[in-house]
């Protein structure tokens, strides 16, 4: 950043999908999947860098209905968060930053001036429904879906993405959000227990919380805000038409 509110991008460094934080240093925090990959594989590697009360700690333990309870002491879920703790300890939920999301489009980013603990969304997202052994299974509902996106945004498209993988069915389709809301609420609840157990501030675990919030407005008459949402887009379709016309007259 050359000076406040000036954001130069070279769009060769933002190739592989995932998410890019500009922090307030002007320092940049790369979390694709394979950066996170290859960091968490170093780290896992030292057992030391776990200390041992906290992989004693009951808060620290499998969810009761994860199928690896009682196997492997250790949650998958919290495997992408461990080797990014020293960086992100060092702000707190709303230090401003700026992300750079790279989905699926090859030319197209999503940019947002934004807070960590809403950019950290993305973190938590991949850690509930890629990592964790439960929540892998919701992990396709989450297609199209901007990490960076306000929370009603999130959950209109996770509504749509429901509905059409569940063709229209509503009896289908609210057994699936009663299900999603109840287990995800469950495991981003224990996430933050963990994360309590070792992080110094808070951007983190309200990353887990604001991702919870999205989900919950799953069933708040989110027919409602789809609708909402469409409407609010068909109004700014038309004004921007007639604001076109007005200029070519």
């Amino acid at each position: 950043m050359d000076k406040p509110g000036a954001l130069n991008l070279k769009l060769e460094d933002y190739q592989e999908k995932g998410l890019y934080i500009i922090l307030p240093d002007s320092s940049r925090l790369v979390l694709t999947k394979s950066n996170i990959e290859n960091t968490a594989g170093e780290f896992w590697k030292d057992p030391a860098r776990i200390p041992q009360y906290v992989k004693e700690a009951a808060e620290f333990q499998r969810c009761s209905f994860c199928p690896l309870k009682g196997i492997d002491e250790l949650c998958d879920a919290i495997r992408p968060i461990f080797p990014f703790l020293g960086i992100i300890d060092k702000y707190v939920s709303f230090d401003e930053v700026v992300a750079i999301y790279k989905g699926e489009e090859k030319e197209l980013l999503h940019l947002a001036d934004t807070t960590m603990q809403d950019a950290l969304k993305f973190v938590s997202i991949l850690s509930l429904t890629q990592y964790c052994q439960i929540g892998r299974k919701y992990y396709r509902y989450y297609f199209g879906v901007v990490p960076i996106m306000k929370p009603k945004g999130m959950a209109s498209r996770l509504y749509l993405n429901i509905y059409w993988l569940h063709k229209a069915d509503k009896e289908s389709i609210a057994k699936l959000i009663k299900l999603f809301i109840e287990e995800m609420r469950i495991t981003a609840q224990n996430q933050v227990k963990r994360l309590n157990l070792i992080c110094k501030n808070d951007a983190f675990m309200n990353a887990f919380v604001n991702t919870q919030v999205v989900n919950e407005f799953l069933q708040m008459d989110i027919e409602k805000t789809v609708e909402a949402s469409f409407n609010e887009f068909d109004q700014g379709a038309r004004i921007y038409v007639k604001n076109r016309r007005g200029s070519d007259d």
